[in-house]
């Protein structure tokens, strides 16, 4: 028998237990093995146990100490599933040379693939296994989950359902969901002048190996790169935009792009762009970004013109030694604040007259329910109303997330800064919000950014 001052303790996670054995009663005798498990078993240690270290306890008749003789059983873990791809599913971005400079011609928007090759795999989700605790208590069950099937044009999983092939040759494209498609892209070998090309208009993706000139119109309705330079034509784009050797502008030429736009260079030229605008210089351009503007390379430059970025602008030199004219400006325009003040002012108007066929609804009810049935007039008017419902939801819902866009922007804005990190020259002007600042002086490694109504600026430490 088991000497009544041993005693075993459990951890309190129950993950860990340790004995303490006191000698038998009777000098002469030593613990058996059963018959310490048949004791651990009486205070509930029953998973886990080291058997070895019980047989040694008894053997070398180890007492009055405490000795770890049971840890909990640890299930084997398992996955979600998850997909492996065959091709780069990361943004594409301009290769940064060792000097530091940004080489864009050797950027690309569009991954290519042949009909027939492997673009993904799925590897099922494995639930693995439960563990126990030193009392026998089974862990709480991690559930695995399986992610959709990959659906989209160009594709193919017929051969073996976890196996993604492209169906034809194209441009692979994945939305970081679930859709993964191959497109066919339209590339013009050569350039675009008033003679060839002078009108170019595709739902996909463009690529243009050559220069784009005077007078030409484009439009893409995903992504567009143009290997060449662009003179003043008239660019639209729905996805991002790629110009590898830049845009002289003549005053006349523009791009609007939906996504980011990526140039060596922009020189009197509008641009507007939903995403973000990386450049080597800009030059007299009137320059929007829903996102950030960013000035890499040697030059940074950004001088004369008015450059606008919702959420930043980061560049190495600012304006010049001319004193050119320059405006800077981040954060909200005003006009984006008119927008967001009638798209709230829209669901607003929207919610009360979806609050009031609500309630004409529940009065026509009200009547079924008190006398049983409804008029033929009524019964129309009751179908009338749900129609109404139906489609004043669905303007309310769409109003309510522009709103809720809108709103999601201002915020974010509040955090945009001017970032100089080499000169600024007199003549730039500062824009934060609806706070302007003049540099009346030549400056350099400055930061700007509004705080208590005011611009701020701040030495940059490089």
């Amino acid at each position: 028998m088991v000497n009544v001052k041993s005693y075993v303790r459990i951890a309190e996670d129950k993950t860990e237990a340790w004995l303490y054995l006191c000698a038998p009663e009777d000098d002469s005798t030593s613990y058996e093995k059963s018959e310490i498990m048949r004791y651990l078993q009486l205070n509930n240690v029953v998973a886990g146990i080291n058997e070895s270290h019980i047989a040694a306890m008894c053997k070398k008749r180890i007492y009055e100490r405490e000795v770890k003789i049971a840890t909990s059983e640890k299930g084997i873990p398992g996955h979600d599933g998850r997909y492996e791809f065959f091709f780069n599913t990361e943004k594409p971005r301009p290769e940064i040379r060792k000097d530091g400079s940004v080489d864009y011609r050797s950027m690309s928007l569009l991954q290519n693939v042949d009909e027939g090759q492997l673009l993904a795999v799925y590897h099922p989700a494995e639930q693995g296994t439960t563990g126990r605790d030193v009392t026998g208590a089974i862990e709480k069950a991690t559930i695995y989950k399986e992610l959709r099937p990959l659906t989209g044009k160009g594709i193919t999983n017929q051969d073996d359902p976890n196996e993604y092939y492209a169906a034809k040759s194209g441009k692979v494209e994945y939305d970081g969901a679930n859709k993964l498609s191959v497109e066919e892209v339209y590339e013009i070998q050569g350039g675009c002048d008033l003679t060839n090309n002078a009108l170019v208009d595709f739902n996909g993706d463009i690529v243009i190996h050559g220069n784009v000139e005077a007078g030409v119109v484009i439009n893409a309705g995903k992504s567009l790169t143009v290997d060449g330079v662009v003179e003043s034509a008239s660019i639209t784009a729905g996805g991002m935009v790629c110009l590898k050797r830049g845009m002289q502008g003549g005053g006349k030429g523009s791009i609007t792009a939906g996504g980011d736009i990526f140039t060596e260079f922009l020189e009197y030229t509008k641009v507007d762009a939903g995403g973000s605008i990386q450049s080597n210089v800009i030059l007299n351009s009137k320059v929007n970004a829903g996102d950030t503007i960013t000035l890499t390379g040697k030059k940074g430059l950004i001088a004369g013109g008015n450059v606008h970025a919702m959420m930043g602008i980061n560049c190495m030199n600012a304006g010049n030694m001319s004193e050119l004219k320059t405006n800077l400006h981040v954060g909200v325009m005003p006009e984006m604040m008119e927008k967001r003040i009638a798209v709230n002012e829209e669901y607003s108007k929207l919610s009360e007259e979806l609050d009031d066929v609500v309630a004409s609804m529940a009065k026509i009810l009200r009547v079924r329910q008190q006398t049983g049935e409804l008029s033929e007039q009524l019964q129309v008017h009751l179908v009338n109303l749900r129609n109404k419902k139906n489609e004043v939801t669905s303007k309310c819902n769409e109003a309510k997330k522009r709103a809720e866009k809108y709103e999601t922007m201002v915020l974010q804005a509040r955090e945009a800064k001017i970032r100089v990190s080499g000169n600024i020259y007199k003549g730039v002007m500062i824009g934060v919000d609806d706070h302007q600042m003049a540099i009346n002086r030549d400056t350099s490694f400055m930061e700007y950014k509004a705080q208590n109504g005011i611009i701020v600026g701040t030495v940059v430490v490089i």
